[in-house]
């Protein structure tokens, strides 16, 4: 019995020893000293880059911080050097060092490094992390006489202090949506809102507390709790295009000595406990105390059942059996996943590189800023991801249609997906591009919309085919005059502004004389070269607001608005004469003739069916004839007396 007292009394006070900052003890666990061992690979990578960017927190004491005389200094600056002076890296230290700015310019690669940031999810998009090398946990700092704070669910209902920008305060105001938050910018500036009563008590890191309470005198405060253990480990983030120098900080970092490590440590982080809480101690010195005598109880139980212990370890043994079975068969599943996402990688890999001159994909921040575009931009617009992510909207065309991208964006960072969208842009030679948009929000794990992912699909071919078509449906392919489908529109156009204007206008139909004999003994080639060229001298005699459409064969007609019969009778002249001119085919000089009818509007008709066949029955008198032009008339030979003039 004396050595089993013995025992639990030794467990008691080594506890007190484990239960140390573990901010500190996990920067001092035992590490071999060793040299760095690079890859020829990566020593030529470092050849090639001589100065890498690296940014720190500048308010985060004692990681990393700013002093008095306007320098960094702390662990993570000290720990840098070191990794500069084993590796020969020349870091460039970025000058701004807030932490809300640090996030947005290394993603947008303005600088390689970021010395302390915790590896999460949502971050992995954008880089490549270490191990942690920090490992930091949150505590809950109070005034020593207050006794109200014991425990993280005892910040309910409490005004608490919380640093501005740190990702922790989320997840505080979160899991307690009753704490009042008290903002502030440094945690310096949460302990002394502690101190000075506007807070009930301060989140903020274990070491950090321990540095200021000590700097500062802040002999008032305590320790209360801890909020999250170990919950804030960081690491070194890497710009994604560089894994290699996430690789080579990696050996660095394990290359550290144990020694070289806890003088670090010593020198920043003081050696003092926290604040005892007297109360606390004499709760757990109690607890201790039942569980003793549970302890003795337990061990006279034990050696009445030293019998059934016995027999129960051939259960245990099966029991081990068993669990070894269940590791071995959950290995095989974990290799055979890894297998299977290997192969969807390597398909999802095969279909970009195959889609690589229709499609590229993109993502940007919820502030619109490009995080990144594929290189497929290059085959596809001619310009490299760098020139396409700074100049993009540059490059758009002055069609409508783009006026509506940033509403598009705003939607789409608010949460809220879109329908898949068209814009018009040049491409590098100056060419112009139809792409289709497809995006959707990204969310971290609170749901938040941190960005947008979208895939661009380059449709041009598919828009000039719709628009070819289009074409085809309203014109003529051989003359690129109006087609009847064009014709009967423009014409019921005309009669609807002729009813509101009470203007007359004229319809003329027409047809070369001797056409057939064309086609009959020159063939349909040159057929097809006359009316062409009869196509092109009826729109040098027409006006601008005139239609001309080909109706079919050799067939013409003639829309022209605010032309009563007079002016008809000069424009058919026009017409005649400039068609009866000789046409050139191979060498030949080939003279055709024009029949032309006229129906003139309201005297003609009223409606679009009756002045087309009084126009067409026009045209046949005259033909028959051999007048050249005749306007309609009930009575055509009455008609022909009074209006009709020979070619």
């Amino acid at each position: 019995m004396p050595y089993l007292l013995s025992f639990l009394l030794c467990i008691f006070l080594l506890s007190g020893t484990f239960a140390d900052d573990p901010d500190r003890t996990a920067l001092t666990e035992n590490k071999p000293a060793r040299t760095v061992q690079l890859t020829s690979k990566e020593q030529a990578w470092l050849a090639d880059h001589k100065h890498i960017r690296i940014a720190f927190d500048g308010s985060l004491p004692p990681y990393s911080f700013i002093n008095e005389s306007g320098h960094l200094e702390g662990i993570a600056i000290e720990t840098v050097n070191a990794l500069s002076q084993m590796l020969g890296i020349k870091f460039e230290i970025y000058q701004n060092a807030s932490w809300n700015d640090l996030y947005k310019v290394a993603v947008a690669h303005k600088v390689d490094i970021v010395a302390t940031l915790v590896n999460r999810p949502e971050r992995r998009l954008w880089f490549n992390f270490t191990q942690p090398y920090l490992t930091k946990s949150l505590v809950i700092m109070t005034k020593k006489d207050n006794n109200t704070i014991n425990d993280r669910k005892d910040l309910a209902g409490k005004k608490i202090a919380i640093v501005k920008g740190y990702q922790y305060g989320d997840s505080v105001i979160e899991e307690f949506p009753s704490v009042k938050p008290y903002f502030v910018d440094t945690m310096l500036e949460a302990l002394n809102a502690v101190n000075a009563g506007k807070a009930d008590a301060a989140i903020t890191f274990m070491a950090t507390a321990n540095y200021l309470q000590t700097k500062f005198l802040l002999n008032d405060l305590k320790f209360a709790a801890f909020y999250d253990r170990n919950s804030a480990n960081e690491s070194m983030a890497v710009r994604k295009d560089w894994p290699i120098l996430a690789a080579i900080l990696q050996k660095g970092l394990d290359a550290l000595s144990e020694g070289e490590i806890q003088n670090v440590f010593a020198k920043w982080v003081p050696k003092s406990e926290p604040s005892v809480d007297y109360l606390l101690l004499g709760k757990i010195l109690a607890a201790f105390l039942i569980v003793l005598v549970f302890l003795l109880l337990w061990v006279f139980q034990v050696r009445r059942q030293n019998r059934k212990i016995n027999q129960s370890k051939n259960e245990v043994q099966i029991a081990n059996d068993n669990l070894k079975a269940l590791q071995s068969e959950l290995e095989h599943l974990v290799l055979k996943r890894t297998a299977e996402l290997n192969s969807s990688e390597n398909k999802f890999r095969s279909l970009v590189e195959n889609l690589r001159n229709e499609y590229f994909f993109y993502q940007h921040d919820s502030d619109g800023i490009f995080t990144y575009v594929s290189p497929s931009i290059t085959n596809i617009l001619g310009y490299t991801t760098e020139e396409f992510m700074t100049n993009f909207r540059t490059y758009l065309t002055d069609n409508p249609v783009n006026l509506k991208i940033d509403a598009y964006t705003e939607q789409c960072t608010k949460g809220i997906p879109n329908p898949p969208y068209e814009l018009e842009i040049h491409d590098a030679k100056k060419a112009v591009h139809w792409l289709e948009v497809k995006d959707s929000p990204v969310y971290n794990e609170y749901g938040n919309c941190i960005g947008v992912d979208g895939i661009v699909h380059d449709i041009t071919l598919r828009k000039q085919a719709d628009e070819r078509l289009i074409w085809l449906s309203y014109y003529d392919e051989l003359t690129s005059l109006a087609n009847r489908r064009l014709f009967a529109d423009r014409l019921q156009q005309t009669l609807n502004m002729a009813n509101r204007t009470k203007l007359s206008f004229s319809l003329f139909y027409l047809d070369l004389d001797h056409f057939k004999s064309v086609n009959d003994n020159l063939g349909h080639a040159a057929g097809d070269e006359i009316l062409k060229e009869s196509a092109r001298r009826l729109l040098f005699t027409l006006r601008d607001s005139d239609i001309a459409a080909r109706l079919g064969g050799d067939e013409f007609a003639l829309i022209l608005p605010e032309t009563d019969a007079e002016a008809a009778v000069l424009v058919a002249e026009k017409i005649q004469k400039i068609l009866t001119m000789p046409y050139s085919l191979k060498g030949e000089e080939i003279t055709m003739g024009t029949s032309i009818g006229i129906a003139v509007y309201p005297k003609n008709g009223t409606d679009s069916e009756t002045l087309v066949h009084h126009a067409d029955d026009a045209m046949y008198f005259a033909k028959k004839e051999k007048l050249g032009f005749s306007f309609y008339s009930k009575n055509m030979q009455t008609t022909t007396k009074l209006h009709v003039h020979q070619a």
